[in-house]
């Protein structure tokens, strides 16, 4: 449970879902996927310099239904098995890639997006891969720092490999400054 003063100055008791589970995304979910990203966004229209973010492109359906195929695309439901957030990530190589983890605006704080991280995790070392990896933003709060309190460290740039090397290239080219950005790795114990 999270208290927090509005500008009002009476509290407000913000409570989680009871009951949030993971399981695969379903293919009749996509568009529901594609909304939580939308709304998950909206975190970003208070930094000016990424606001865009929040009007922005979101994982295309086609991404969702080859991840779903994959298994590879996640999502956190309610006790109502109604979908909060997901993660999607693919397997490259000898690593689980996570392109996009998302909860919704309304159910960010309560640790759904620990338990999409946890669950890609644990589906990465059932399947005996060595790591999960991402790129995400150096200096915003809920991006790079979340990931090292989850065991995530940033990779130098010599220690990159040429696929994170190139996706973050294409990052760059799709307006996420690559000074902005950094490749993480989470070594699984074999």
């Amino acid at each position: 449970m999270v208290t927090q003063l509005p500008l009002d100055g009476v509290p407000l008791v913000k409570t989680g879902p009871s009951g949030v589970t993971i399981r695969p995304a379903r293919e009749d979910e996509v568009e529901t996927l594609r909304q939580i990203e939308r709304s998950a966004a909206q975190a970003f229209r208070l930094i000016e310099a990424f606001s865009w973010l929040s009007v922005g492109e979101v994982q295309s359906a086609e991404v969702h239904h080859a991840l779903i195929e994959a298994g590879t695309n996640w999502v956190a439901v309610d006790d109502g098995d109604h979908p909060l957030g997901f993660l999607s990530a693919e397997i490259s190589g000898r690593d689980l890639h996570i392109g996009e983890i998302s909860v919704d605006h309304l159910h960010q704080g309560f640790g759904i997006g620990r338990k999409l991280i946890a669950h890609a995790i644990e589906a990465a070392s059932a399947r005996g891969l060595d790591a999960v990896t991402l790129t995400t933003f150096r200096t915003i709060p809920w991006n790079c720092p979340f990931y090292e309190r989850l065991g995530f460290y940033i990779l130098d740039e010599d220690a990159l490999s040429p696929r994170l090397r190139e996706l973050l290239d294409l990052e760059d080219t799709q307006g996420l400054r690559r000074d902005t950005r950094c490749a993480m790795r989470l070594d699984l114990a074999q």
